[in-house]
């Protein structure tokens, strides 16, 4: 008799240790599922960050082109009308050369 109860004992340490196994499972599936939602969550969270830094990017950038195309056309508005004033001054001039040469 005493190897009928070995062997009862046994089979009831097998269950147990059957039991925790699949505890043991189901434990490491709900870890490996949180992990993988926090996976994802830090994902979506750099993909946006990535999103917002291009979109700073792009603000800045246009900002920054939008300063120097008003800086090149403040310079060359300035360029173009130094060069008329100039140009009449040189017209004004000529104007008198000839005058002074046609009339007495």
């Amino acid at each position: 008799m005493a190897g009928s109860g070995l062997i009862k004992s046994l089979a009831e340490r097998e269950q147990a240790l059957a039991r925790q196994l699949e505890e043991a499972k189901r434990a490491a599936a709900a870890k490996v599922q949180e992990a993988e939602a926090k996976a994802s969550q830090i994902l979506a969270e750099a993909e946006q960050a990535a999103r917002d830094l291009e979109a700073q990017f792009r603000a800045r950038t246009a900002e920054a082109v939008a300063k120097i195309e008003r800086e090149a056309k403040a310079k060359a508005e300035a360029e173009a009308k130094a060069i008329g004033e100039a140009a009449t001054a040189k017209v004004a001039e000529a104007v008198q050369a000839v005058l002074k040469e046609v009339l007495p």
